[in-house]
């Protein structure tokens, strides 16, 4: 266990560890409602559109938990294998991006069966909250 968490506060690990507190806090808010899960969606339409409807706030977590995961594999492996020196920077710099490039496949996946899970909630967070407008992630017009 000792391996675990001094892997997730050293680099590259820890700046996914902070993303996924950051990630946690906001389904901390989901759960009492305080906070909605496609909160994000009309930020980022296009996404939203190419995950299947997938909420924008669960296609971020599955990247971060699975960036995270990743990462903190690799730098325990480094940290086995004593990786030091430039060597070792530049190895933990290329986890960072290897990390990050494999968490995006990753959700892609996850996101046929998880936009089949949301979109038969769509009554639910169907309409716009001030106005009860239909909501459209793809509408291009300014919302009020």
């Amino acid at each position: 266990m000792e391996q675990v968490v001094d892997a997730a506060v050293r680099f590259p690990t820890v700046t996914l560890t902070s993303a996924l507190v950051v990630a946690l806090g906001f389904w901390l808010l989901v759960l009492p409602g305080r906070a909605d899960v496609r909160a994000f969606d009309a930020d980022a339409p296009s996404l939203t559109r190419s995950l299947g409807g997938m909420p924008v706030a669960v296609a971020v977590s599955i990247v971060i938990v699975s960036a995270w995961l990743v990462s903190l594999t690799g730098t325990a492996l480094m940290d086995l294998a004593r990786l030091t020196g430039p060597g070792g920077a530049a190895a933990r710099v290329a986890l960072l991006a290897l990390s990050t490039l494999v968490a995006w496949p990753v959700t892609r996946r996850c996101a046929a069966s998880l936009a089949r899970l949301f979109r038969g909630r769509a009554g639910q967070y169907g309409r716009a909250a001030a106005s009860g407008t239909p909501y459209d992630p793809g509408s291009t017009r300014a919302r009020g």
